[in-house]
């Protein structure tokens, strides 16, 4: 009989100032094909629910290796996510396998991620997040959310067009992007395949643990769900400390505050913030305001449409 073995959901390597980030996902699944390309509904609907019955491959030890020589040893969490910062003599360049303690090889799944180890050669990173920021995903009502995700075909989900434009746009002039949103791992290949799809800037893309389809309805406390973005922004600048940082999000949830406290703990590396108002909320205006004292060098932009002349290095505030 043979052994199931688990499978590498999602990959990143990011090589920076304080080593090297490693983060993946592994978990059990008998799917093969996750391209989501010409999909028809019912195999989107059984795609998607089979992703988020995938079980964890939790708290086991793998050891990645590189270049098929260097082995980077790692513990996953109780969802199967692994996370950590290398330091290595000297930097590989590409994960060639996953070996587990009985001496088998992780699967690899086909054309998700890079097994490279990227080295931003710009001095500006863009970090944006994607629900409703760059794709049309209407978390503010939970029902029209879970009805989109699990019932729309990947090349019909709408991008949105101005958010696009804007992030294409710093992408031409130099920048560096990485995708950081509360979607769960389980929608990794879904996202990454609409990425594509969609011809936006490639990049590093962090998502938040797996879930059960049932948690995916439950009301998150505000406190627990900003916790995921906190963190890997404060990861982030603190890899790349030179770095001059570009924030994109939007209003549904806490882009905005969450920004705010990143540019007041890295109150040189922020350069400026970009917030797509999709729904009024007056608190927000409030909010700029009481920041604006903290965090002088960093321009903030609040509007509801952005173009791409918004993307310069000179542009003013909208707030």
């Amino acid at each position: 009989m043979s052994v199931e073995l688990p499978i590498l959901l999602s990959f990143q390597a990011l090589s920076g100032d304080g080593g090297i980030l490693i983060t993946g996902q592994l978990s059990y699944s008998s799917l093969h094909d996750l391209s989501f390309k010409a999909f028809t509904r019912r195999r989107t609907f059984r795609t998607i629910l089979a992703l988020y019955r995938t079980r964890h491959f939790a708290q086991q030890s793998v050891s990645l290796i590189f270049d098929e020589a260097t082995m980077v040893d790692a513990t996953t969490d109780k969802s199967g996510a692994f996370s950590l910062v290398a330091k290595l003599p000297a930097a590989p360049t590409v994960l060639t396998g996953i070996r587990l303690p009985d001496g088998q090889w992780v699967r690899m799944a086909e054309g998700l991620y890079s097994l490279k180890v990227q080295a931003p050669p710009t001095h500006t990173i863009v970090v944006s997040d994607i629900d409703d920021t760059l794709l049309h995903s209407n978390i503010s009502n939970r029902l029209l959310k879970l009805r989109t995700l699990m019932l729309t075909r990947m090349e019909h989900r709408k991008a949105i067009a101005t958010m696009r434009k804007v992030i294409c746009s710093f992408h031409d002039k130099g920048a560096t992007t990485f995708y950081l949103s509360n979607s769960e791992q389980n929608l990794y290949p879904l996202i990454y395949r609409f990425l594509d799809h969609n011809a936006f800037p490639s990049g590093a893309l962090f998502l938040k643990q797996m879930r059960r389809l049932r948690d995916v309805m439950r009301k998150i406390h505000a406190s627990e769900r900003d916790v995921h973005k906190l963190t890997w922004l404060g990861k982030l600048l603190e890899l790349f400390p030179d770095r001059h940082f570009i924030l994109l999000g939007d209003n549904t949830q806490n882009d905005l505050p969450i920004y705010l406290q990143t540019a007041e703990r890295f109150p040189k590396q922020v350069q400026s913030i970009y917030i797509r108002k999709v729904i009024e909320k007056p608190v927000h205006e409030e909010l700029i305001q009481s920041y604006s004292a903290k965090i002088p060098n960093t321009v903030i932009h609040y509007d509801s449409k952005f173009h791409p002349e918004d993307s310069g290095p000179d542009s003013k505030s909208d707030s």
